[in-house]
């Protein structure tokens, strides 16, 4: 191993890697029985050799915002932290960035404003590069130029027996095609090599509007989504109930990338009056950084990821199930619940002859991402608020299916650790995620041996 690889081990390590290290505190309070930071791709294909020969159970953390907390740390295991793997380097055409598996957006966004450039990624600062990508990335520039994973020219790719792959859509094909939302079941990523595109600044912010306004808002929204709309506009609703009496409020999170366009894609949002609005023209990085401002590490969280056809009656009796949940747990404290929900237009699917793992065809679409993302600060409150949680997802189920709304479809980034994430892609492409497994890793180990992940098995669609 690179004798400038860092090894921590034993449970010392877990207070010089706190909540602010892991975005959840549940990951925060797992003690691996070490962490080692690779420096480059030539330390993490020895590291898996030794996991492999020794049969370790193992997990890794890039950006360590993963949703569950087995996920970016192994409890008696070995963390391997990719932190180290920061290179970003843009291509000489200007067309392209290659940027290390640790980098976070806000990282990539500030180099590439530096040169007048831009990239489809994440739209919180600290989110890493290789998790978002990894599970599908919906970006602000999505509508336009689609998700983050239809938008990597190349992995680099470390395996299981721990050889070293440059993943491409000419040198592996099939690879490619799984890498495109299944990412994480097939080897390490230890870089990215994403599409770039000229940008300058930006029109955007949040306008947070009172539940007077509830019908207003989600009519304004589901208009919004069924247009025929601007591509260069995105929008996204976050609800939340912070006195957890039903009166929540309505966040709605809107963007177009070219600040001087006429932005009248907007107006049902831009006629009602806002509690506050911070809808302005910016930098890209500047945006981020406000988003990741409301998004404080160190909570405890749980979520989970849904998804339903766009329709009106269906959104609002998504909310009133919300407000209901919610109302059961009005004695914890410290708890803030939050809903979102994130449209998934047809524009968003892969505008090349690839296609990717995640199965949602034009028809299906528009589709809203409807994610659970509930925070808390007291470990009392785990079991109860996961008990309402797991309600809330079998009450939006049974609606959703009596409405004839209901989608297979869970996003990766945002689901349970427990879900069925690849059955949700469909019994096809399950299979054929499952037949590039047994090709490039025959013995499952990246399954065995990382056991914290969403696993992709042979389960029954849903």
């Amino acid at each position: 191993m690179s004798s400038v690889a860092t090894i921590d081990a034993g449970r010392k390590a877990v207070s010089k890697y706190g909540t602010s290290f892991y975005f959840i505190a549940q990951a925060a309070q797992i003690a691996p029985a070490c962490r080692i930071l690779p420096v480059n791709t030539a330390d993490v294909s020895e590291i898996l050799n030794v996991v492999r020969e020794t049969g370790t159970t193992f997990a890794v953390k890039a950006g360590g915002h993963c949703s569950y907390p087995s996920g970016t740390n192994a409890e008696n295991g070995i963390t391997i932290d990719l932190s180290r793997l920061k290179d970003i380097k843009i291509s000489d055409n200007r067309k392209s960035v290659t940027v290390g598996a640790g980098c976070r957006f806000g990282e990539v966004y500030r180099e590439l404003e530096a040169h007048g450039l831009g990239c489809v990624g994440g739209r919180v600062s600290s989110v890493g590069v290789s998790g978002l990508t990894l599970g599908g990335g919906i970006s602000f520039f999505s509508t336009e130029r689609g998700l983050a994973c239809d938008n990597v020219v190349s992995y680099e790719l470390v395996i299981a027996n721990g050889q070293v792959l440059s993943v491409t859509k000419v040198s592996h094909p099939d690879l490619f095609w799984g890498m495109r939302g299944a990412g994480i079941t097939f080897g390490i990523v230890t870089s990215f090599e994403l599409k770039t595109f000229d940008l300058g600044e930006i029109w955007g912010g949040s306008s947070t509007f009172a539940h007077e306004n509830e019908t207003a808002v989600l009519e304004a929204f589901d208009k919004f989504v069924h247009a025929d709309q601007d591509p260069l506009a995105e929008a996204f609703l976050v609800v939340a109930d912070m006195a957890k009496d039903g009166n929540s409020v309505y966040t709605m999170v809107l963007s177009h990338s070219n600040p001087q366009s006429d932005t009248s894609v907007f107006n049902d949002f831009k006629n009602l009056t806002p509690l506050a609005s911070s809808t302005q023209t910016r930098t890209l990085t500047n945006f981020c950084d406000e988003l990741d401002s409301r998004n404080e590490s160190g909570f405890r969280y749980r979520t989970n990821s849904l998804s339903v056809k766009c329709h009106l009656t269906t959104l609002k009796e998504i909310a009133a199930i919300h407000e209901e949940c919610v109302h059961l747990l009005k004695d914890c404290d410290g708890f803030v619940p939050t809903l979102l929900y994130q449209p998934l237009l047809g524009a968003m699917l892969p505008k090349d002859d690839v296609s990717n793992a995640l199965g949602i065809k034009p028809e299906d679409t528009p589709l809203i991402v409807i994610a659970l993302l509930w925070k808390w600060t007291d470990i009392q409150h785990d079991k109860l608020i996961s008990q309402v949680a797991d309600q809330f997802v079998e009450k939006v189920e049974k609606a959703t299916r009596a409405y004839g709304t209901f989608h297979r479809y869970q996003y990766l980034n945002y689901a349970a650790n427990y879900q069925d994430v690849y059955g949700g892609y469909g019994e096809e492409n399950r299979k054929r995620l499952l037949e590039i497994r047994a090709k490039y890793d025959p013995e499952g180990l990246m399954s065995i041996l990382r056991p914290g992940i969403i696993q992709l098995s042979g389960q029954q669609e849903m």
